[in-house]
């Protein structure tokens, strides 16, 4: 191949003669330091820059900037949104504008939400947008401004999905906050109650209908047709497949579990929230999930998003999922930034730079170690009696096991809860003291139990109830077999061993001292139901009868709601008015409540948080902690993460407390807080974890040790091998994942890379024994990454190019354009300086002070002279070390120290100096093989300056087709392993600027370029010949062939015109609906000034203005010439002006507040008379609910029945008796 020879001489495979080496040993070792120079690219380093701050790019006129710091991840920072077009300021009140209801990010989501659904995607649906904002941006906000935009616009039928019936309090107050008055209606329930004899009322025929996810799936008796299914009558109410509102779906990662192709396999809200889009094609559909795209597999129903089916890149999701998984978290970084790119997706939230964080330890005393140790005894005594009776009885093992397991796990968490309780109650009494208010977040709440203990008494208690011996206890009571079962059908008979076991095990039970029920022993201990706020999902609780006494009682917590709002959200507001001090929130029963310290409410004591439960994910803790950390806050919340010694429950507190540091929160005095730099992104349950469970779990069978993994790490070297490794097979032994078969150790293939059974199970060992074998694991962990990193293969997502500079060469050259996406995807070539001067060695060798950190020279002089490097120990290593060279700067390959004493010897500072700044010099254009190389116009091995070219735009549809093309070559080309790996990486240049792209060798640029325009011809020729993605099946339920065909529609993406904005519908949602308080409300008219007359305007608006339903251009509308009585008649201002789009000031309606857009003319005409009507009660209402304007200046007394005018200066009380008159008379 014609590049071979320019890769062999870059690689650094020159003739032996060229290199001036010696025979022998040194021969070996020159070969093997060549090798590892021409291995070394750039320095790649996980960005400590996690997230950016984020600034609006989108600016809508008079907006007011957002009331808070919002970041967004660094890799969707380099990445812009597409050009805005959509013109929302014409809908958007201005006084909702310039009054700050909605800010500046909130408007910018709102745009692009209605412009992604201008589109029609190739299948004929209307494109969907994923709104992956966190708290603190006010998502509830900007659902609200989608549907006032789309309600002016004449679409007034929307459908609001969400986890819990509580939160429509919240909907209600996001519209409410707007001066918006659009009717929400509280779910199907709500349509049931209002439904006629001839159908539902002409009220709940418009508006927003809030739905949990749990209604969408069930059904409702419908007399005696049968049953009806919700999502029917839901399809019913928007009016069948020509329904073009809103499906907002929040919280929607509840429809996670869709499984196209295999719907039966899908949970019942997946196959629902699927069923609802496809039967309404029309629809504006929103995702909204903090979550957002870390998650692939879980985005199969996001079917709007046009990223797979017909017309799109990928013809099925199983074909993206593969695309996306396959590549790593780097290839999910990238779907998010082309997501972004192309308007269907912002990610937003809060900076946690107001906030600050602590860890705090709670050290086992021997008493609670000793009870803990005596609980995993009782439980292996279990497990062992518990096999032997299965046995005896012939009991089917599969149901018993599963039960088993299940309240083995439960008990250990309530278990470890319990330990905490006396820390956790200090550190809550401790933040009072200081004039804070607490929260406290943990998971469960053990009610199960509870309420099965709460069976044997009635209300009153002797004491306490411990969840966790109640969970042992009814385990053996229900479960432990004591009858043999006759296969025959004889009648069953008692085995004597078995009873006598279950007895003597539930003797064991009772006499353990365990700790009482976490959530009620933390209520009573910090003063009760009344000053703790509890916003769980139990429905009753343990209480002191007698505050001080002995005495409890079991109470419904339900006895305590009020009539309107449900008890969490009462709860919540007990909190937030400052009536209770400390709040106990529960994971499932929390959601979407905010508990921040809110510049509106009385409560503005600083929140402390304290996390006493901590989930495998760092991500999910800190979405938890979001509840008391949004924007409008009086102080940020102080975060207190409660662990203990037990397992890894510590390794969890690091992760979460490194991500905290990530979105800049404060550790409490110290920033640098030393959380270990291994954990910036920790999470076991990756594909390197299940690696590393697999790896430990076969050495523990075949009696070996992980390699890379010391015995001292574990043992402390008071253990030796074979007794360390008889320990670890009895721990799997009582886990349950490995049974001894004569002297063999044999694991189920199911249980070797189950990384949360793993944690879950180890809480089932003794103190010292979890301990133990999770430091087991977690050495093998770090073996795995570690020697993925060396065989290049170590997938960190995006990492940054590390360089004292930078520079991009030329300009970007575009390679190829999607022909379905219009992306452009484009070759960035830079030239990379990738040396370290003498001054940034020196700066680095005094940050690191160790024993044998320091500068070394090799021992041999390699092509005419000496090397020289810089080594300093790597963190959390004993015996790895980084090196640094001037010529190639921080090495990416970790050196061990053992090694690199074969070859170099330490010196000291003043005689590297000299020769380092010398080659640091001389290797700025040249190679390391010196002048005598025989390729030195084109070797590049060794030198400073570095070409680095990447693939940038468009990418992730092109990444199997250049992977193919990578690996096609990359054997023949004798690429290095960096090189023969994508990665994508970000870059930024030393003029500020930030490129993102893959890597890619240079010298396979041109044949990838290749490869892309045979593709392009090929999508072309499919094009002309209407050759495209089969489409997606279709749910497999009775209510898929309903669906409308949409198997003729053109296979290229429409962008819809806007729709018009319709004044009377902006006067409807910004007007609050009448009451009969309002009608019957005196009304006093606006004085006029002297020497002007009421007069009538007509308006008549031009062809560029809005249309009314008939089609009529002109309307009349009364009003006084004088400004003063533009006042609504309800005393409520209604809309007083509206941006107008073209710039011009907008004219008022002064009687209703709508907008007289440009270009409207105004003439004046004499008062039409009307003829007097009958008065009846209907159109007395009517006149007393519109702003007429009366003829005379003079205040009038009217009755609105009779439509008498009464003497001026009638007393109320006397008006009042002449209404009751009247309406007696009716």
């Amino acid at each position: 191949m014609a590049y071979n020879g320019e890769l062999m001489a870059r690689l650094g495979y020159a003739p032996p003669q060229a290199s001036g080496r010696e025979g022998g040993a040194a021969v070996d070792t020159t070969d093997q330091e060549l090798k590892r120079m021409s291995e070394e690219t750039v320095q790649e380093a996980v960005s400590e820059e996690v997230f950016s701050g984020y600034q609006a790019t989108t600016v809508t006129p008079g907006a007011i900037k957002h009331p808070g710091n919002i970041v967004e991840a660094a890799s969707l920072s380099a990445v812009p949104l597409p050009e805005a077009t959509y013109k929302l300021a014409s809908s958007i009140p201005n006084s909702i504008i310039k009054g700050g209801k909605l800010s500046n990010l909130q408007l910018e989501g709102i745009q692009y939400a209605c412009q992604r659904h201008q589109k029609i995607l190739a299948n004929g649906c209307r494109a969907g947008f994923f709104m992956g904002d966190a708290a603190g941006v006010g998502k509830g906000r900007q659902i609200s401004g989608i549907i006032l935009d789309n309600y002016v616009r004449g679409r007034r039928k929307h459908i609001w999905f969400s986890i819990s019936s509580d939160l429509k309090v919240d909907a209600q107050r996001d519209v409410n906050d707007l001066g918006c008055h659009i009717k929400i209606i509280e779910g199907c329930q709500h349509l049931d109650r209002e439904t006629r004899a001839f159908g539902l009322s002409a009220s709940m025929k418009e508006g927003v209908v809030f739905s949990t996810y749990a209604t969408l799936v069930s059904s409702v008796q419908k007399g005696v047709i049968g049953r009806q299914s919700r999502l029917k009558q839901l399809i019913e109410w928007c009016g069948g497949d020509q329904f073009d509102g809103c499906l907002i779906f929040d919280e929607c990662h509840k429809a996670k579990h869709f499984i196209p192709g295999k719907e039966k396999n899908s949970t019942k809200i997946a196959m629902a929230v699927t069923s609802i889009q496809r039967l309404l094609p029309k629809a504006r559909v929103v995702y909204c999930s903090a979550t957002g795209v870390t998650d692939v597999k879980n985005m199969a129903f996001m079917e709007r998003l046009g990223l797979w089916g017909e017309g799109a890149s990928f013809k099925t999701f199983e074909h993206f999922l593969d695309t996306i998984t396959r590549k790593g978290l780097g290839a999910a970084e990238m779907l998010a930034m082309e997501m972004k790119a192309s308007g269907m997706y912002v990610s937003r939230g809060l900076s946690f730079q107001e906030a600050e964080f602590e860890t705090v330890e709670t050290s086992l005393t021997e008493e609670q170690v000793k009870m803990y140790d005596m609980t995993t005894h009782v439980w292996a005594e279990v497990q062992r009696s518990l096999e032997v009776a299965l046995g005896r009885t012939n009991t089917a093992p599969g149901r018993i096991w599963s039960m088993f397991w299940s309240c083995h796990q439960r008990f250990f968490k309530q278990l470890c809860l319990g330990v905490k309780v006396p820390t956790i109650v200090q550190e809550a009494k401790t933040s009072l003291a200081e004039g804070k208010c607490v929260v406290i977040g943990l998971q469960t709440t053990g009610e199960a139990s509870l309420e099965s203990e709460m069976t044997k008494y009635d209300t009153t208690l002797p004491g306490f109830v411990s969840v966790a011996r109640e969970i042992l206890n009814r385990f053996i009571q229900q479960h432990f077999p004591t009858s043999i079962v006759h296969p025959t059908g004889l009648e069953p008979e008692v085995d004597e061993w078995c009873s006598q076991a279950k007895e003597l095990l539930l003797g064991f039970v009772k006499k353990i001292d365990m700790p009482n029920s976490p959530l009620d022993d933390i209520i009573d201990q910090l003063g009760g139901p009344s000053c703790v706020a509890e916003m769980t999902g139990r429905k009753g609780r343990v209480v002191r009868v007698d505050p001080g006494g002995s005495a409890v009682q079991y109470v419904l917590r339900s006895g305590e709601a009020g009539d309107v709002d449900s008890l969490n959200v009462q709860e919540r507001n007990h909190f937030m008015n400052g009536h209770k001090l400390v709040a106990i929130i529960s994971d499932a029963a929390s959601t979407g409540i905010s508990l921040h310290a809110d510049t509106r409410v009385p409560n503005q004591r600083r929140r402390v948080h304290l996390t006493i439960e901590l989930p495998w994910s760092a991500d999910k803790a800190v979405q938890q902690m979001g509840r008391s950390h949004r924007s409008n806050e009086s102080s940020g919340p102080l975060y207190k993460l409660l662990t203990t010694n037990l397992g890894g429950e510590r390794r969890f507190a690091s992760a979460v407390a490194r991500r905290l540091q990530s979105l800049g929160a404060l550790t409490q005095g110290d920033r640098r807080a030393a959380t270990g730099a291994d954990l910036t992104q920790f999470n076991f349950d990756t594909p390197y974890g299940r690696s590393a469970l697999r790896t430990m779990y076969q050495a523990i069978s075949k009696r070996e040790l992980v390699g890379g993994v010391p015995l001292n790490l574990m043992t402390k070297g008071l253990v030796e091998f074979s007794s360390f490794n008889d320990h670890m097979r009895d721990c799997l032994v009582q886990m349950g994942v490995a049974s001894l078969i004569d002297t063999s150790l044999v694991i189920q293939d199911k249980d070797q890379s189950g990384v949360g059974k793993f944690l879950n199970r180890i809480l089932g060992l003794t103190v010292a024994r979890q301990n133990m074998i999770f430091t087991y694991f977690f050495g093998s962990l770090q073996a795995a990454i570690a020697a993925a990193r060396k065989e290049g293969k170590y997938n960190e997502g995006l990492v940054d190019i590390m360089a004292s500079s930078i520079e991009m060469v030329g300009s970007p050259r575009v390679m190829f354009t999607d022909a379905k996406t219009s992306t452009p995807v484009s070759h960035v070539s830079l030239e990379v300086d990738r040396g370290m001067s003498w001054e940034g060695a020196i700066e680095r060798a005094d940050n690191f002070q160790g024993k044998h950190d320091g500068f070394y020279r090799s021992k041999r002089e390699q092509f005419g002279g000496y090397m020289y490097l810089l080594a300093t120990k790597k963190q959390n290593s004993t015996h790895f070390y980084k090196i640094c060279r001037p010529n190639t700067g921080v090495s990416g390959f970790d050196e061990d120290f053992s090694e690199l004493l074969l070859r170099y010897q330490p010196v000291c500072r003043e005689d590297a100096e000299v020769p380092w700044k010398d080659y640091y010099e001389r290797s700025k254009d040249h190679c390391i093989h010196g002048p005598r190389c025989k390729n030195a116009s084109i070797c590049r091995v060794g030198a400073r300056l570095y070409q680095l070219d990447l693939i940038c735009g468009g990418t992730l549809t092109l990444m199997t087709s250049l992977e193919c093309t990578l690996q096609h070559h990359a054997g023949r080309l004798q690429l290095s392993k960096t090189e023969s790996s994508m990665r994508v990486v970000r870059v930024q240049l030393s003029n500020g600027k930030r490129v993102i792209g893959v890597r890619y060798p240079s010298i396979l640029i041109p044949v990838a370029e290749e490869d892309l325009k045979e593709k392009r011809v090929l999508e072309k020729v499919q094009n002309k010949l209407g050759i495209g993605p089969s489409a997606v099946s279709s749910p497999s339920n009775h209510q898929a062939s309903s669906a409308p065909d949409l198997s003729s529609v053109s296979k290229v993406i429409v962008t819809e015109d806007e729709s018009p904005v319709q004044p009377k519908f902006v006067s409807k949602a910004m007007t609050p609906a009448p009451t009969l308080t309002s009608y019957f409300k005196v009304k006093e008219q606006p004085a006029v000034t002297k020497g002007t007359n009421p007069k009538t305007i007509e308006v008549i608006i031009d062809d560029d203005g809005q249309r009314d339903n008939s089609g009529k251009k002109r309307k009349h509308v009364d009003a006084v010439s004088d400004a003063s009585s533009s006042e609504s008649t309800q005393g409520d201002p209604g809309p007083k002006e509206f941006a107008a789009p073209s710039g011009k000031k907008p004219l008022q309606d002064i009687k209703n507040g709508s907008v007289l857009t440009p270009g409207s003319s105004l003439i004046t005409s004499p008062p039409v008379k009307k003829c007097k009507r009958q008065p009846s009660i209907l159109n007395s209402f009517q006149k007393a609910g519109e702003s007429k304007v009366e003829k005379k200046v003079e205040k009038k007394v009217v009755c609105p029945i009779c439509a008498k005018e009464l003497p001026l200066g009638t007393m109320n009380k006397d008006l009042n008796k002449h209404i009751d008159t009247c309406l007696a008379a009716q």
